[in-house]
């Protein structure tokens, strides 16, 4: 993925669906789990990773801003 940041939806939506296939059918999360994704999805996360890596310095100022502190 190259260019323009996913949104914060599109980025929630990548990693709800990763972390629906290291479900069991009831909802516990799998002891291990295999699962393929896609190059696009692999590049999505690298772009993640990479803005939260950003981000992490920051991260007590954007508690404060988003819970309004």
């Amino acid at each position: 993925m190259r260019g323009r940041p996913r949104s914060l939806l599109r980025q929630a939506e990548l990693l709800d669906g990763i972390v629906g296939h290291c479900l069991m059918r009831g909802g516990a999360p799998a002891d291990e789990a295999l699962i393929t994704i896609t190059r696009d999805e692999a590049g999505e996360l690298q772009a993640l990773v990479r803005c939260l890596w950003h981000m992490a310095p920051y991260e007590n100022e954007i508690r404060r801003l988003v819970a309004g502190s």
